[in-house]
């Protein structure tokens, strides 16, 4: 039996709070009932307008997932297959992509393709949309100037590589497969049958109402927005806008298989590759695995300019875990200060 420790990880937050202030939303869940949710900081500095646990934030890569759900929906519908090489759905273009990259390779970063951003070697998104209109990025094909003359990375499977790139084009597939844009799809076919009402792909210069601004933050202390950080709508990389409840009501859907028959979700859920060398970190089809508390842990996470994202699920023992941020650099340490309180780790595991 697995206990979990609910009565010091509130304190636990206040302190860590205290060291690195969150603006945003914290919700843990056990057994489907809240155990902890609050809102912290402004979604709107002008206008100090709080954030609350109905505000929608930008979710940068944590809107993977998503797009790796969509890819094995179609797989279910037997549309496409996991092992289908890439360039079946390229007509030509991007001759430089080797043709034994398959949905797979992309799905686990193993496929080795040209990044468009690789965080391997660059650090600063903000500074890579500086010569490059943001507000040009309007679909999948945008991108592909971006790497249309870099060589592959590395061979099809050899390593693991995170890669953004390689989840535009999977975005680029659901659209050539459903005949949808990508994002249409995504609001219709995967937030729809979980009830994800606040959730969508906001133009960044026309975002609804309860959204939160993502804020950079400036040596001097000052700060500005992240409007022209960010392409102007998200693909299928990431950039997506959720709240707290309406993660929460994904992975319900997700574990219960609304999307696809359980043969499929394990076939997510498994390890395709080892990501740390002592094999505690793993990833599988469009999600990270973690072994280090008692129960294995899949979560997803994602970080742009001025926004910052993690949630967790433990399915053994029915926790969730899930941190949206509108600034950079709490929610990370935040993370595995909560899990080592529940789970009695310590803060550096």
């Amino acid at each position: 039996m697995i206990n979990l420790n609910f009565e010091t990880f509130e304190p636990a937050i206040q302190q860590q709070l205290r060291e690195i202030p969150l603006s945003g939303v914290i919700h843990v869940s056990h057994n489907g009932k809240p155990i902890f949710s609050h809102a912290y900081g402004y979604a709107n500095r002008s206008e100090s307008i709080p954030n609350r646990l109905n505000t929608r934030f930008g979710i940068a890569s944590g809107g993977k997932l998503f797009t790796a759900t969509a890819i094995a929906q179609l797989v279910q519908q037997g549309k496409i297959s996991f092992n289908q090489v890439l360039v079946d759905f390229l007509d030509g273009e991007l001759p430089q992509i080797s043709p034994k990259v398959t949905l797979r390779h992309l799905l686990s970063h193993t496929s080795g393709v040209p990044d468009y951003f690789d965080e391997s070697i660059l650090d600063d998104y903000e500074a890579y949309w500086l010569d490059k209109p943001v507000y040009r990025m309007l679909s999948a094909k945008d991108f592909f100037p971006l790497i249309a003359n870099l060589p592959m990375q590395s061979t099809p499977g050899e390593k693991f590589n995170y890669n953004n790139m390689g989840f535009v084009l999977l975005g680029y597939i659901v659209e050539k497969v459903s005949g949808q844009r990508f994002q249409d799809y995504i609001e219709e076919k995967i937030f729809g049958p979980a009830w994800m009402r606040s959730s969508g792909y906001y133009f960044n210069n026309r975002l609804p109402e309860h959204v939160a601004l993502g804020y950079i933050e400036e040596k001097d202390g000052s700060w500005h927005t992240n409007q022209f950080a960010l392409p102007i709508v998200g693909h299928g990389d990431g950039g997506v806008y959720t709240t707290a409840a309406d993660y929460g009501r994904f992975w319900k859907a997700f574990f219960e298989m609304r999307y696809f028959k359980d043969e499929i979700l394990q076939e997510m859920l498994k390890p395709n590759v080892p990501v740390s060398k002592d094999g505690i970190s793993q990833y599988g089809l469009g999600i990270w695995i973690n072994d280090i508390a008692p129960t294995r842990c899949y979560y997803v996470t994602g970080e742009d300019p001025g926004v910052n994202f993690y949630s967790a699920v433990y399915p053994e023992v029915n926790l969730q875990i899930t941190i949206l941020g509108n600034s950079n650099d709490a929610v990370w340490p935040l993370s595995k200060v909560i899990r080592a309180e529940i789970f009695g780790l310590t803060k550096s595991d």
